[in-house]
């Protein structure tokens, strides 16, 4: 048996030995959010495709689509921890993807090919041009972060803050709130994609080295802390980048604007009187452990009354545009009637909230396109929780 013989045999060995042990109860059906999309069975549809495709070596296209139709949103992990036997359900579906894509050249879906190019050619999942990354800033007064020009808080924008029309507010927001707390910071010029995506849709390779590329450019700078808006880019600096990443005290920026206004750096004082639900990011949330923070931020607004949907914290309901769903879509056959955002809409308009607010800007943009979807502009208001402090400061 060759090297990579041996390496295909430990990763299927390794992905057969965590579904073995399931124990079949059905109960991560109860909670997986791409069930209503007609897909077989939820992800015990997937948990079991898998396992009989690897066991009858019958791989094809729908096996793949089946795999990469995952948000990778974790209520599956969640709920067999409380029932079952807290099996890894979301890092095997994603050690699948790494095996179609590397070992088999299956992977990606289709329309991800181009992303993961984009991504290590351009940078960031869109293919826009690199040097475009930081024209968000305008008025070009956002310092950039280096050697020669230490800061003490160094904010990593990401990809759809830093490209997308809509998401770009959330980074002129935060730029804004830091300045107004005389808060010493700076971005990466060279600053690229985390690699989070290219992670998530199995191109382990492609994480490598982008995590390589910014903990070099994260070094050099000399910061202690980074902050990102990022729930994405959050969870693989916390969870996933190389050991060096604990020399830094990684936040994301509900933690870090709630130390501001706990040290009075911070001074919230214009009255909102709105009544505002928060939306629970995946990988805030569920993946990273952080649900209060984005709650005292809100708390802390005055005037504003905050409303609770029916799925919050762990059992929040996912936006949709997890696990590389962003950038592509489901076969025709497989297309829910409802997306998941406009899903989590309805839950949220069902609070007589005036505003959702969410804290990642993938929720952000897809929360806003399913308000506009749904034709309910007039009833709920979709902003990310930078909006509601700039607007009271």
């Amino acid at each position: 048996m060759n090297e990579t013989q041996h390496e295909e045999n430990a990763i299927v060995n390794e992905i057969m030995e965590a579904l073995i042990s399931c124990e079949k109860c059905h109960f991560c059906n109860t909670v997986c959010p791409i069930l209503d999309c007609r897909i077989t069975q939820g992800s015990f549809g997937i948990n079991r495709s898998i396992y009989y495709g690897l066991k009858w070596d019958e791989l094809d296209t729908k096996l793949r689509d089946l795999v990469y139709s995952c948000t990778t949103c974790g209520k599956c992990v969640e709920m067999c921890k409380k029932v079952s036997r807290a099996l890894p359900l979301v890092d095997v579906f994603e050690k699948m993807r790494e095996y179609l894509l590397i070992e088999k050249m299956m992977g990606p879906m289709p329309e991800q090919v181009n992303v993961l190019k984009n991504m290590h050619i351009q940078g960031n999942p869109w293919g826009n041009p690199s040097h475009e990354r930081t024209k968000w800033d305008g008025r070009h007064d956002v310092p950039f972060a280096s050697e020669a020009n230490p800061v003490d808080v160094l904010y990593f924008v990401g990809c759809a803050s830093s490209y997308d029309p809509q998401a770009q507010k959330i980074a002129k927001n935060l730029s804004t709130i830091l300045k107004t707390a005389n808060i010493n910071f700076g971005i990466l010029e060279g600053e690229t994609c985390s690699g989070h995506e290219a992670k998530r849709m199995g191109e382990t390779g492609l994480f490598a080295y982008l995590a390589e590329a910014n903990m070099n450019m994260f070094m050099e700078t000399k910061a202690s802390r980074i902050v990102t808006g990022d729930p994405h880019g959050f969870y693989s600096f916390t969870h996933e980048y190389p050991e060096q990443m604990k020399s830094f005290h990684v936040q994301h920026y509900s933690q870090f604007l709630n130390e501001l206004l706990d040290e009075g750096k911070l001074n919230l004082t214009k009255k909102q009187n709105k009544t505002i639900t928060y939306h629970d990011p995946c990988y805030l949330g569920r993946r990273s452990g952080i649900y209060e923070d984005p709650r005292n931020l809100i708390k802390k607004v005055p005037g504003v009354t905050l409303v609770e949907m029916e799925n919050t914290r762990a059992e929040s309901n996912c936006c949709g545009m997890g696990g590389g769903r962003m950038w592509t879509e489901l076969p025709h056959d497989l297309l829910p009637s409802q997306t998941l955002g406009e899903k989590r809409v309805l839950e949220a308009i069902a609070t007589d909230a005036d505003i959702l607010v969410t804290a990642c800007p993938f929720c952000n943009i897809t929360l806003n396109d399913a308000v506009k979807s749904l034709g309910q502009e007039d009833t709920i208001e979709v902003i990310d929780i930078t909006e509601l402090v700039i607007r009271s400061l």
